[in-house]
C-alpha cells in the first residue's frame, strides 16, 4: 500500500501529538480575499472564497467560523476561566489572473501572536470555476483541518504542511453527456414558451413525455392564507431590518502628523449611514401598509392587523427583542490583525473594557435611524430616511498603522457588548 508524503507526515503528527501536544484551534476568523487586479468578473470571489470555508466547517460543532471583527480574542482574559478562552486563527487571501491561469493564495495566522501557520497556492485554468471550487476546498482541508484537532503540535504541523513546488492543478472538463442534457433542457424550455397561450399552455410532447401546464392566477386567493403569507414575509423583512439595517459608505481616510504628540498621526475618516433602501422598497412593493410622512420628514409605515396575523407570541417577541445596534469601526493590517478600533455608543459603561495590545477609542455620535413599535392592532416602523454622516477623528501612534490599513464597519448588538463586559474579569 502506498501513502502520499503529506499523509505520512500527518500520521506521524498524530502519534507525536499524543506525547507532546497542545489544544488545537477552536475558532476560525475570515477576511475578505483581495482582488489584486480589480477584475470585475471575479469580484464576487472576494466574499465567495471565505464563504466556502465557512460552509466547509458548518458541520463541526466544536469549531466556530466567523468573519473578522470579533473583539473577544483581545479582551483581558481571566486566569480562572481558561475553558472559555479563544484559540483562533485568521485566514486571508488574494487572487489574480496570470496569463491563462487563475491564481489563488491564502494564509493562516495565529490571532494571538500572529505567527504564520500555513501558506498555500492553487492554480486553475482561467474561467474554470469548478477547478477553483474543488481545488480551493481541497487545499483548505489539507492545510487548515490539521490545526483543528484536540491534540496539536503546532511546530510539527507547520513543518509538515510546508508547500513543495508542484504541478498546476489540471482543469475539469464537463462531460459531453452533461452538455447533451443541458441542450435538451433548453429545447424543453423553448417548447414550453411556444406552447404557452395566455397562461394556459397547449398540449406538447418532449420525448415520450406529454405535458400541458395550467396557470391558476385568476383563482381567488384564500384570505387567511394570504394573511399568513404577509405575516411570514413581514417577519422576514423585520428580521433583516433588526439585524442588518444599514447601508454604509466609508469615505477617504486623511492622515497628518500630530504636532502635539511625538510619533503620533492624526486621522480623520467620514462614514455615512442610511437605512437600506432595498428593505424599504421590499416593504413598499410586497406588503399592504399605510404610509405617513411626519413633520420632520421621517417615514412611518403601519402594518394593520387586518392584513396580517399578529398573535401574542409574535408581539411578545418583538416587544422583548433588543435591537439596539452599535457601530464598531475596525482598522486592520494586511493579515487581519486589529490595529485599533472605534466604538460609537452613548453608554459610558463601555469605558470599562480592557483590551490587550489593541487601543479602543470611544465616540458618541451615532444615533439609530429606525424604531419599531409593536401593538395589538398594528406594527409601526419609523424610518429616518436621511443620511447620517459622521466624521471620526483619532490620534494613534504611527507604528500602529504602519503603511497600510483596512477600515471595516461592523454593527454589534448592545446585548452582545454587554455580555462581553460581564465576562471581563473584575479588578480586586
Amino acid at each position: 500500500m502506498k501513502f502520499h508524503k503529506t499523509s505520512i507526515y500527518l500520521l506521524i503528527i498524530s502519534f507525536v501529538g499524543i506525547l507532546y501536544s497542545d489544544t488545537g484551534y477552536n475558532t476560525i476568523y475570515l477576511m475578505e480575499f483581495e482582488n489584486q487586479q480589480n477584475e470585475f468578473t471575479n469580484s464576487h470571489l472576494t466574499e465567495a472564497l471565505p464563504d466556502l470555508i465557512k460552509e466547509n466547517y458548518e458541520f463541526r460543532e466544536d469549531i466556530k467560523v466567523e468573519y473578522a471583527g470579533d473583539l473577544r480574542p483581545y479582551l483581558k482574559q481571566s486566569q480562572s476561566n481558561p475553558e472559555n478562552s479563544i484559540k483562533g486563527l485568521i485566514i486571508n487571501g488574494r487572487f489574480l489572473t496570470i496569463n491563462d491561469e487563475f491564481f489563488v493564495e491564502f494564509e493562516a495566522y495565529d490571532i494571538h501572536d500572529w505567527k504564520r501557520l500555513v501558506r498555500r497556492q492553487i492554480f486553475c485554468p482561467v474561467h474554470d470555476l469548478i477547478c477553483v471550487h474543488d481545488g480551493f476546498l481541497m487545499a483548505i482541508e489539507q492545510t487548515i483541518s490539521p490545526f483543528l484537532v484536540n491534540a496539536l503540535d503546532i511546530n510539527a504541523t507547520i513543518s509538515s504542511l510546508e508547500q513543495e513546488p508542484k504541478k498546476r492543478t489540471p482543469g475539469y472538463n464537463l462531460d459531453d453527456s452533461v452538455h447533451e442534457d443541458l441542450d435538451k433542457l433548453d429545447n424543453l424550455n423553448e417548447t414550453l414558451k411556444k406552447n404557452t397561450n395566455d397562461g394556459n399552455g397547449q398540449q406538447g410532447q418532449y420525448g415520450r413525455r406529454h405535458y400541458r401546464e395550467f396557470n391558476f392566477k385568476k383563482l381567488p386567493p384564500n384570505p387567511e392564507f394570504t394573511k399568513k403569507q404577509n405575516t411570514e414575509k413581514l417577519i422576514n423583512i423585520l428580521d433583516q431590518i433588526l439585524t442588518n439595517p444599514y447601508d454604509v459608505i466609508i469615505g477617504d481616510l486623511s492622515l497628518s502628523n500630530d504636532l502635539g504628540t511625538a510619533g503620533n498621526v492624526n486621522g480623520e475618516i467620514p462614514i455615512e449611514y442610511s437605512v437600506r433602501s432595498s428593505l424599504t422598497q421590499e416593504l413598499f412593493n410586497s406588503l399592504p401598509h399605510k404610509k405617513i410622512m411626519d413633520d420632520l420628514g421621517d417615514l412611518i409605515l403601519q402594518f394593520q392587523n387586518s392584513n396580517f396575523t399578529f398573535d401574542d407570541l409574535l408581539l411578545e417577541k418583538l416587544a422583548l427583542m433588543k435591537f439596539q445596534l452599535i457601530p464598531v469601526i475596525f482598522f486592520n493590517n494586511r493579515i487581519g490583525g486589529i490595529q485599533f478600533f472605534i466604538l460609537d455608543s452613548w453608554d459610558n459603561k463601555y469605558q470599562e473594557f480592557e483590551f490587550q495590545q489593541v487601543p479602543m477609542i470611544l465616540e458618541n455620535q451615532f444615533r439609530p435611524l429606525f424604531a419599531l413599535t409593536p401593538g395589538t392592532d398594528q406594527i409601526q416602523l419609523d424610518i429616518d430616511v436621511s443620511t447620517l454622516r459622521i466624521i471620526y477623528t483619532f490620534s494613534i501612534h504611527h507604528e500602529k498603522l504602519g503603511e497600510y490599513t483596512k477600515v471595516a464597519v461592523k454593527f454589534m448588538k448592545e446585548e452582545e457588548l454587554n455580555e462581553l463586559l460581564r465576562r471581563q474579569p473584575k479588578e480586586d
